[in-house]
């Protein structure tokens, strides 16, 4: 799968994700831009923003129904299987922008390195939680935008995505 098949993939998904959820609407998707040097009137919302020196492949802007306020969803994008580079990767993103949402997707899943853990719930929650929120892993079907269920970690998180 190359590199523009699987952005479409995740741009379709974003959408259908972000008008499942009861009190969000999508307001934005800024695609690997240097979050510290982008001239994006939402982002500038956002009164640390100038500090965020590092580049997301996807940082989408939501905004919730209930409060106006906008947040972020954070997606980073491997074609490889996912490991403990990635995921320490996008786990700094999250503990500085603190976002709503934060996915890391990969074509192929999870590697065997981080299998372990991921079975274990301490190692697990210090290793994707975030601000009383997780990261969640998955990979996508071959032929379609659907997620690969079995491929969702953490497994408590399979209830948000369920299609």
């Amino acid at each position: 799968m190359s590199d523009s098949i699987l952005e479409n993939k995740i741009e379709i998904w974003i959408k259908k994700f972000i008008s499942k959820q009861k009190n969000y609407k999508l307001v934005d998707i800024i695609k690997s831009e240097d979050l510290s040097k982008i001239n994006n009137e939402y982002i500038k919302n956002f009164k640390s923003y100038s500090s965020w020196c590092f580049t997301p492949d996807f940082t989408v802007i939501i905004q919730n129904t209930s409060n106006e306020k906008f947040e972020i969803m954070l997606i980073n994008r491997t074609h490889k299987s996912v490991g403990l580079r990635e995921i320490g990767e996008i786990m700094c993103f999250n503990k500085i922008i603190n976002p709503t949402f934060s996915f890391l997707i990969s074509r192929k899943g999870h590697s065997e390195e981080i299998s372990f853990f991921m079975i274990d719930d301490n190692f697990n929650k210090k290793l994707v939680n975030y601000n009383d929120k997780n990261l969640i892993i998955f990979a996508f079907n071959d032929d379609n935008e659907n997620i690969r269920k079995e491929s969702i970690i953490p497994l408590a998180c399979r209830r948000l995505l369920d299609e």
